[in-house]
């Protein structure tokens, strides 16, 4: 039993070291795509906007920016979300039963218990 509980121990901490690796991969993609995308120059186009669309642009790309810096602080939470998950697990059993149903006929022995090929061939 303790074997088993602690190879379950390792495939679990395995898991949560894959889930925590799998989500900082997708925070790191989306942080570069939020730098990729500021790092691109302003539109010329820009200058045909009125002041709202100007603002809101700026708006926008005050939020990727704010965006891009808070990843690395929610790849430390998401982490430590996860590592909480799969921290301390309990063993737990579970009973088990099996039940075997035996027709009536063969429970008090009057039922001849040869294979379909002994019955077929004239053996019983």
């Amino acid at each position: 039993m303790r074997d088993r509980t602690s190879g379950l121990q390792k495939k679990l901490a395995e898991r949560a070291d894959k889930e925590a690796a799998d989500i900082a991969a997708i925070m790191l993609e989306l942080k570069r795509a939020i730098d990729t995308e500021l790092d691109e120059p302003e539109y010329e186009q820009l200058m045909l906007f009125d002041d709202p669309e100007k603002e809101q642009f700026e708006r926008n790309r005050d939020f990727l920016r704010a965006r891009s810096k808070a990843i690395p602080a929610e790849i430390d939470q998401e982490t430590a979300a996860i590592r909480s998950r799969y921290a301390d697990p309990q063993p737990r059993m579970f009973p088990v039963a099996v039940t075997f149903l035996v027709p009536e006929r063969m429970r008090r022995g009057s039922v001849n218990v040869a294979s379909p090929r002994e019955r077929h061939s004239g053996f019983c």
